[in-house]
């Protein structure tokens, strides 16, 4: 096994186009694990409406890859201003999913938990959307198994909100 120091490693990743998949085995280059970010603030829950597939056109809770080069917290922070242009600090993990079937590649899946959130909110490129909506109104075309994650943040944190 080769063990590379960090400043080596950091140059090698510099030479890598993480945006685009392996020629030879047609995965993209990143750790297998994401991240879906649940955001309530004042009884309202923040979704954005994809603007690719899988789940084209459904409401999503913010979220993405982790990059080689990041936490999961960081990656929170990351896509959350991404994808609606705001600012979130202090993420709480909610939950690890692991089944192979939940996504199409089958990757690691962290929930996370922010209700402190600054900022205009805008969409970002990848999304149709992005809004807030009251916990009463959650729109039932949800992508993967985000309605999941909402109903487990909500019963884990609700007496905090």
């Amino acid at each position: 096994m080769i063990f590379y120091s960090r400043e080596s490693y950091t140059s090698y990743m510099e030479n890598i186009d993480l945006t685009q998949p392996c020629p030879t085995c047609h995965r993209y280059p990143n750790r297998g694990v994401s991240i879906d970010v649940v955001i309530i603030k004042d009884r309202k829950i923040l979704l954005v409406q994809r603007g690719a597939e899988p789940y084209k056109g459904f409401w999503a809770t913010p979220g993405g890859y982790v990059s080689w080069d990041e936490s999961a917290e960081q990656t929170v922070i990351r896509e959350v201003k991404e994808e609606t242009n705001l600012d979130v600090s202090a993420p709480q993990l909610v939950a690890v999913h692991s089944d192979p079937g939940r996504h199409p590649e089958q990757t690691i899946n962290l929930v996370y938990y922010v209700s402190d959130v600054t900022g205009d909110l805008k969409h970002g490129d990848d999304a149709l959307d992005a809004q807030w909506f009251p916990l009463s109104e959650i729109p039932e075309r949800l992508a993967l198994d985000h309605a999941e994650n909402i109903q487990e943040t909500i019963k884990k944190y609700l007496s905090k909100i």
